[in-house]
């Protein structure tokens, strides 16, 4: 996925491989994306069981303000998101 996405980037149609695999998996179901603490952050729970939609973290050692496609690593970490079709509110 990440090869077909870094393809969408190079042809200008994303800024970067993450918002592209983001939209790879976008549809009428899915299509808010956040991490396990930000949906928390924002009053929902991940249903258990759910499974994540996989991204690239920022590289181990990487600042908030470096972008991960400007870092010279060879390890990026995997992120892990949840849809809004996986969350309940919290009561």
């Amino acid at each position: 996925m990440s090869a077909a996405a870094k393809l969408l980037v190079a042809q200008g149609a994303h800024s970067s491989i993450n918002e592209a695999i983001i939209s790879m998996y976008r549809n009428e179901v899915h299509h808010t994306f956040n991490t396990y603490n930000q949906w928390k952050e924002k009053g929902y729970q991940v249903r258990k069981g759910e499974s994540a939609f996989l991204v690239w973290a920022r590289p181990l050692g990487a600042h908030e303000e470096q972008e991960a496609e400007q870092i010279n690593s060879k390890f990026f970490p995997v992120c892990f998101l949840f849809s809004n079709a996986q969350v309940d509110p919290i009561k």
